[in-house]
């Protein structure tokens, strides 16, 4: 069970990895799209 957590809590912070560019990746484009 405690395996099972540990691969939970991996898989999360992957996911958070994977969202955070995305979401910076975003926020740079409108910030750089209001100031064109």
């Amino acid at each position: 069970m405690e395996e099972l957590q540990g691969y939970l809590k991996k898989d999360r912070s992957r996911q958070q990895h994977f969202l955070y560019p995305l979401l910076f990746q975003e926020y740079i484009y409108v910030f750089a799209y209001d100031h064109g």
